[in-house]
């Protein structure tokens, strides 16, 4: 191995170490927003619930609110990522275990998402619904906007409500009203 393989290992090594460092801020700072709001936390408690460093904490983020938008980031990209994927599925199957899927990470997630719920914050952002969207006709993005917005606030308010229905019921659930949305186009 020459010198600059080498170089690339321990790189991407110290990536992967920040990632994890960071990683493991987020999960501290959701376990943390578990107890009090995010004014009463200090970072100090997230440093020590994450077992970093302050130092490692100011190499990563500025404030517990840039860590919090970190948090929220990644949330709805996983939330982007999963809708993308139910809309690339081909069968009712495919569409309803995609559907499973994105309820079982809002409910795995809906600390970050209650929290954005309560501050009024939308849980996809324009950028993401227009990369779900793609370039399509006209009436199929506004139809499948639609859909999105349907879903997406059926999760607000299933979160909300404590999630008392398994995730596999709200997919049944929004399977079907899109189903009867897109009947209702023909």
């Amino acid at each position: 191995m020459n010198e600059l393989e080498r170089m690339n290992i321990l790189r991407l090594s110290n990536a992967e170490a920040n990632k994890i460092t960071r990683d493991c801020m987020k999960s501290a700072l959701v376990k943390l927003l578990n107890e009090k709001d995010l004014p009463r936390i200090s970072v100090t408690e997230i440093v020590t619930a994450a077992g970093v460093s302050r130092t490692a904490f100011y190499r990563n983020y500025t404030s517990k609110e840039e860590l919090l938008e970190d948090v929220i980031a990644s949330v709805k990209e996983l939330l982007s990522k999963v809708f993308l994927l139910w809309r690339s599925a081909e069968t009712p199957g495919e569409k309803k275990a995609w559907m499973t899927r994105a309820f079982t990470e809002a409910g795995n997630n809906s600390v970050e998402l209650g929290w954005l719920i309560d501050i009024g914050h939308p849980l996809l952002t324009d950028e993401q619904m227009d990369s779900i969207i793609g370039d399509e006709h006209p009436a199929s993005a506004y139809m499948n906007t639609a859909c999105i917005s349907a879903i997406f606030s059926i999760i607000r308010r299933w979160i909300k409500g404590g999630k008392k229905e398994p995730p596999e019921s709200m997919a049944s659930l929004c399977c079907g009203i899109i189903a009867g949305i897109r009947e209702g186009q023909a």
